[in-house]
């Protein structure tokens, strides 16, 4: 994918919301309509049978109540300012470097994304697909059927090399639409799976940990690359040399991934069965938690 530090990222004011209004929402949020339990049809006494009345229309079925959309939070003016000015300490070297970097990464959490919370709702595509990742790559090591939403015809896998397979899997979980988003979720997961391959050179035959390591590491990819492309800008500018800009940039996203990873590994720990919805779910909190960290170190 290349560095992606030019990017100067999203912009702030009323008329730019925090999260974008194509977001899905999390499952179970209160903006998705919830199924309301079906009207019972009544038992109607035989005609002319004790107490016989004459028959009612059944009553119409009740349509769902869709609660109103909530509008998106509008960003504030200057949202980035603290974020970009601790990060530039930090690309600029010296003593306190560490602290600079935690500071930048709470002042974006804090007031770039207006809260974990939101920023968990903005990297809502990241939860989905590394739990469509887990599953996939948990039916090949069990021999199950792939999942039917990825689509994938079980005769195009014969004689594929890891590679290859890689690729089918990166292609199936997030296709090419032309967004920012699916670039940076596709270069997350082709990393992640080329990482495994190192380690282990059969995607077909994962362990249940390996597969809890790749979908750990897509998380910290993806999280890393989207504040890389909002922020990482601060970074380069302000760092001594270019070298030295992509050194520190590169500092910032290792840390990233590892504050992920470990709390992946916890929400992971916390429950025992194992499915999409529970994947996603597990790989939502982690990226919340990730960001609550952030804040925490940063003394926000």
């Amino acid at each position: 994918m290349g560095t992606s530090a030019s990017s100067r990222g999203p912009g702030a004011g009323p008329d730019i919301p925090i999260v974008p209004p194509w977001v899905d929402d999390p499952p179970g949020q209160p903006n998705q309509p919830q199924p309301h339990p079906q009207p019972e049809t009544p038992v109607q006494p035989a005609p002319g049978g004790p107490g016989h009345a004459p028959q009612q229309p059944p009553a119409a079925p009740q349509q769902p109540q869709v609660p109103p959309q909530q509008p998106p939070t509008p960003s504030q003016p200057g949202r980035w300012r603290g974020a970009r000015t601790s990060l530039g300490k930090f690309a600029g070297g010296g003593d306190g470097r560490d602290k600079h970097l935690k500071r930048g990464l709470g002042h974006y959490s804090r007031s770039g994304m207006g809260g974990s919370r939101n920023a968990a709702r903005r990297m809502g595509g990241s939860a989905k697909a590394a739990s469509v990742l887990h599953g996939a790559l948990t039916s090949l090591a069990s021999g199950q059927p792939l999942p039917q939403e990825l689509g994938i015809d079980p005769q195009t896998l014969a004689g594929r090399t890891p590679v290859e397979l890689a690729d089918i899997l990166v292609d199936a979980i997030r296709p090419i639409d032309g967004t920012q988003d699916a670039e940076v979720t596709r270069d997350s997961v082709a990393r992640a799976l080329s990482d495994i391959l190192v380690q282990h050179n059969d995607l077909t035959n994962l362990t249940t940990e390996q597969v809890d390591q790749v979908t750990a590491s897509t998380l910290g990819y993806d999280v890393a690359h989207r504040i890389e492309l909002d922020v990482g800008k601060a970074i380069i500018d302000k760092a001594p040399t270019k070298g030295e800009g992509l050194e520190r940039l590169q500092e910032m996203k290792d840390y990233i991934r590892e504050v992920v990873a470990a709390e992946y590994a916890a929400e992971r720990a916390r429950g025992s069965v194992v499915g999409h919805s529970s994947i996603e779910r597990i790989s939502r909190e982690a990226i919340q938690q990730t960001f609550e960290v952030f804040e925490e170190e940063a003394g926000l």
